[in-house]
């Protein structure tokens, strides 16, 4: 008999491993729920609720098909820990780590989207706000939406802002200063 301390571990030579079905009739059904719970006041490592990993440098580890329509196929919702509003500073809901996995570098796509039958009139990245104004959009024929802001954003030593500030393109350089691009 195993106990909720023992783990699973499933090894095949062919085939498939795990098949899993479900045949939802309410919501919030789902075929699998992986949950990573830490001890009370302790802090996690590395340790996540689930770990894909492949060696097949043929294909990809992992693949996701849905049929959605109004949802994403795969949806991320990152949650602040708290207890300030800036807890999470320095998180990210999608987190990108290009490896050289011990090679001189590496040449890989940080990312890659293409579509491989009859091609989109969907907007490629959208960004919405709580509101459901669109503040940033990469539409299907390659040009850059940028509504007009009504307040110059302020300046930045990160770098230059691009803006569409009344109607007119431009960047707002450190000191907060605003040149159209012409």
């Amino acid at each position: 008999m195993t106990t909720m301390t023992d783990p699973v571990a499933v090894s095949v030579s062919k085939g498939i491993a795990i098949s899993a079905e479900s045949t939802s009739t309410s919501a919030d059904d789902h075929v699998a729920d992986f949950k990573l719970t830490l001890s009370a006041g302790k802090k996690g490592g590395q340790n996540a609720a689930l770990n894909v990993v492949s060696t097949n440098s043929a294909f990809s580890s992992c693949e996701i098909t849905g049929q959605e329509t109004g949802h994403g196929t795969l949806k991320i919702s990152h949650r602040n820990p708290g207890p300030a509003a800036a807890s999470d500073a320095n998180a990210a809901a999608l987190s990108i780590d290009l490896q050289a996995n011990g090679f001189p570098g590496t040449a890989a796509q940080g990312i890659f989207l293409k579509s491989t039958s009859g091609g989109t009139t969907g907007k490629i990245i959208n960004y919405v706000d709580p509101d459901g104004q669109t503040l940033f959009a990469l539409l299907p024929d390659g040009s850059l939406l940028l509504p007009p802001v009504a307040v110059l954003p302020a300046g930045s030593d990160a770098g230059l802002k691009l803006c569409n500030f009344g109607g007119i393109l431009g960047v707002v350089d450190s000191s907060g200063n605003f040149t159209a691009l012409t």
